[in-house]
């Protein structure tokens, strides 16, 4: 009897000690507050180079002085108004919106992990020398999202979906382009996983995980700790518990099997945040139209800034299919 009692005794622990670690990295991971210091603590991975390698890669890319100063000109005359939608169900939206006096157009702009709309301001700019109006929305979570916890684009799927049906609300006929970064990028596939309206006519994500599973596995093995490997189907069973997602469901690479839109895939050859393997399995898996390319050089969520002329370059081509520019 008293063999049991002590069994029982060390399950009861066992489960409390699970449960106060799921709670504590919950927090961590999902709650941005707690997100962004953690990520200040460990940066992006980048791909180990010898300094050869290095210095062949720096030769190569381009002078970005001139794109960032049109940015920082093209900002100091234009503003973005906060605009907040309520969808069908009560929940609150929140995005800024760069108003450029074409209805006919936009583009939905979803930024990063522990970013906010301000981060993609630079997307703004290059989108708007295309002839779109921007909605670059609070991911859930984040910025002025109403929110606590984040969902790595598995319930942000339904907000852009809110943001399209706004834009068709000002303009039946408007032809909209999706653009995401990272968790963004994730975003976007997630959304053309869905039934969409002909309205949006193209995607672009660029540097997009796989599955939040197999990134939080990758993250954990490379940069944390192996040893935490086996409790992440316990974290997600926790996250699933609280009413948020879970980590397998989350898996771009199963939405783009069921996509319609055409996409254009990209990542940074030198990103192992999110490894650069994953490319080619979200491209090979996606049923639409779709293209990619890559960029030397470029760690994660950097190819738009290491090379802005190649990246734009071929995201102007790409969007020009599907939109007259």
């Amino acid at each position: 009897m008293s063999t049991v009692k002590n069994l029982m005794k060390v399950a009861v622990g066992t489960t409390a000690i699970l449960g106060v670690f799921s709670t504590v990295v919950y927090e961590f991971l999902l709650n941005i507050r707690f997100a962004a210091k953690i990520g200040e603590k460990f940066p992006p991975m980048e791909k180990e180079l010898s300094e050869e390698e290095k210095e062949q890669i720096q030769e190569s890319l381009p002078d970005t002085s001139g794109f960032n100063k049109a940015v920082e000109s093209w900002l100091s005359t234009h503003t973005a108004a906060d605009v907040y939608i309520t969808n069908e169900n009560g929940l609150k939206r929140h995005a800024k919106v760069f108003d450029n006096g074409h209805p006919e157009k936009w583009a939905i702009i979803f930024h990063g992990y522990t970013s906010g709309p301000g981060g993609m301001y630079h997307y703004a700019y290059a989108y708007a020398q295309m002839g779109f109006n921007c909605i670059l929305p609070s991911m859930i979570g984040h910025a002025e999202d109403e929110h606590r916890y984040c969902s790595m684009g598995y319930h942000d799927r339904y907000m852009g979906i809110d943001w399209i049906n706004y834009i068709l609300t000002l303009n039946p006929d408007a032809k909209i382009a999706l653009h995401g970064e990272s968790m963004g990028a994730a975003t976007t596939m997630l959304i053309t996983g869905e039934k969409l309206p002909k309205n949006v006519k193209c995607a672009v994500a660029d540097c997009g995980f796989t599955s939040v599973f197999e990134e939080y596995s990758h993250v954990t093995k490379h940069q944390m700790s192996p040893v935490a490997l086996p409790l992440l189907p316990v974290i997600s069973r926790y996250s699933e518990m609280r009413g948020n997602f879970n980590f397998k469901k989350c898996a771009p690479v199963e939405a783009v099997k069921y996509s319609e839109t055409p996409t254009l895939f990209v990542h940074g050859e030198s990103d192992d945040f999110v490894p650069f393997s994953m490319l080619d399995e979200v491209y090979s898996a996606c049923a639409a139209e779709k293209e990619f390319f890559t960029v030397k050089g470029a760690a994660h969520a950097e190819s738009s800034t290491k090379n802005p002329k190649l990246y734009w370059t071929n995201v102007y081509n790409f969007v020009k299919e599907y939109i007259a520019l």
